[in-house]
């Protein structure tokens, strides 16, 4: 009888994350004409699709990169737009499809990315949502290239207070997920000298190339509006990076 129940039980166990997984791993809609564009490249950008989205200034040997983790049921390519539009600015960039669209499945693939662009001096690691999460468990043990988190519509699940890492902390006042509420509830996980940005206005999905049903009724800027302003406070950040 034991027997029986705990193989029942396992089956169980095997039932839920198969369901689990099944389920992270149909994305949210997104504008997927729209990413698809984003990973062309051109005269000015030079885009590697495999093992990752790397988006490369053609002029120029970028020394500082941006590593972003999609968040949760998330697609790379939902955010290859903004990323593409941060390269151009002189920046490595490289958004990390996860297993299974889940970024705890993939903790540490920045090291990854870290390791096959050794002439990449200095790195940001950045994050939306769920990805943000893993982002910030990542860097507790980062490589010392890795100077700044960036964290999109996101917080750390546990304490990085004592790490001497620069920190910026972007968010929407109109966002209903991570809402600026549980923005400020998780601060005293963050390094006392963290930054934070709020977007009024803005949601959770204009963060990224998410379809625009999402947004309606609740973002109180454009898409267009949201993406410049987070593209004003990244560069920024990656700019006091540089020094």
């Amino acid at each position: 009888m034991i027997k029986k129940i705990v193989i029942s039980l396992a089956l169980l166990v095997v039932i839920a994350c198969v369901g689990v997984g099944t389920w992270m791993s149909v994305p949210f809609p997104y504008q997927q004409d729209v990413a698809e564009k984003a990973l062309v490249s051109d005269a000015d950008m030079h885009v590697l699709s495999e093992p990752w989205l790397q988006f490369q200034p053609s002029e120029g040997n970028p020394t500082t990169g941006l590593i972003f983790y999609p968040g949760g049921k998330t697609p790379a390519s939902v955010f290859a737009p903004l990323m593409r539009e941060i390269a151009a600015n002189g920046y490595l960039t490289v958004s990390v499809p996860m297993p299974l669209n889940t970024a705890f499945l993939g903790i540490d693939k920045a090291q990854e990315v870290i390791n096959a662009n050794p002439e990449v001096q200095r790195w940001v690691i950045a994050g939306h949502s769920l990805g943000g999460v893993g982002a910030s468990e990542y860097v507790k043990q980062a490589d010392e290239k890795v100077k700044g988190l960036l964290l999109y519509a996101s917080y750390p699940a546990s304490d990085i207070s004592g790490l001497t890492i620069e920190v910026l902390s972007i968010y929407g006042s109109a966002d209903q997920q991570s809402t600026p509420e549980k923005i400020k509830s998780y601060q005293d996980l963050l390094p006392s000298t963290a930054q934070y940005r709020e977007i009024q206005g803005a949601d959770h999905w204009q963060f990224g190339a998410y379809q625009p049903s999402l947004s309606a009724g609740v973002a109180t800027i454009s898409h267009q509006a949201q993406q410049s302003a987070i593209m004003r406070a990244t560069l920024e950040f990656l700019a006091s990076i540089e020094g």
